[in-house]
Order: C-alpha cells, then sequence, then structure tokens
C-alpha cells in the first residue's frame, strides 16, 4: 500500500506517497475506500466528479470532500477512478462507486497539516479527516 493512517483524536491524518500528483488523488479514494468499508454487492454506477481550488492541498481536501458528499447524499461508496484529468486549479474525474452504506462516517477532509509537495522522485501528502 501507498498510504497509511495516523490517529488523532476525532481525526485521522492520511498520508500518501505516490509517483505523480495523479496518483496522490487516486490513493486518496483508495485510502477513503478501505476506511469505509465498501458496499458489499450493491450495485455499481459511475459518476463524473469536478472540483477547483487555488492549489494542489485545496484541490485534495475538495476532492475527499465531494467523495464524502457522494457517500452522504447518494449513498454511494466510491471504489476507484476510471479517469483523472487535473489541470493547474482544477480535477475532473469518472468514479466507480457502490451503492450501499459505509461501515464508517467521515464528516469532512481538513486543511489541518495539509502538505502536498514534490518527495525524491514523486510526491507526498497529508490531510486530515474529521471523523
Amino acid at each position: 500500500m501507498a498510504y497509511r493512517w495516523v490517529e488523532h483524536t476525532a481525526e485521522l491524518e492520511l498520508a500518501i506517497d505516490a509517483g505523480s500528483e495523479e496518483a496522490v488523488f487516486v490513493e486518496a479514494l483508495a485510502a477513503l475506500a478501505d476506511l469505509l468499508g465498501g458496499a458489499r454487492g450493491g450495485e455499481l454506477t459511475a459518476r463524473e466528479v469536478s472540483v477547483t481550488a487555488r492549489d494542489r492541498g485545496a484541490l485534495l481536501v475538495a476532492w475527499l470532500d465531494e467523495l464524502v458528499y457522494l457517500v452522504e447524499s447518494e449513498d454511494l461508496v466510491p471504489e476507484a477512478v476510471e479517469r483523472l484529468a487535473l489541470a493547474d486549479d482544477r480535477l475532473t474525474a469518472s468514479v466507480v462507486a457502490r451503492v450501499g452504506r459505509p461501515r464508517h462516517l467521515v464528516k469532512a477532509a481538513t486543511y489541518n497539516h495539509l502538505t502536498f509537495e514534490r518527495s525524491g522522485g514523486g510526491y507526498r501528502a497529508t490531510v486530515v479527516l474529521d471523523v
């Protein structure tokens, strides 16, 4: 796995190491799916997601918040990214999700301890989730 969880009181810090900027966002979805526990047996569906933000760190927060919104508003548990494109201030993606209820709830991604930076031959990002 290319991600790990660091526990906080009522929060979880997600640390991601990835080979590219795009891979950071793919790993973030994989980590969220792992935390939520999936929706076994539910119907698969795809959703288009588009978020904007001033920088990559804020874009990561917006991405996770949009995925959390899908869980809360449509009972869709994200499973995978089919397509993802990054521009300077925008991320667009096609997300595969399964209909169902997650085993854990996430309230939101926060700006607490937020980082998104080049690290060696890839990228490292951290974001704290309010749970």
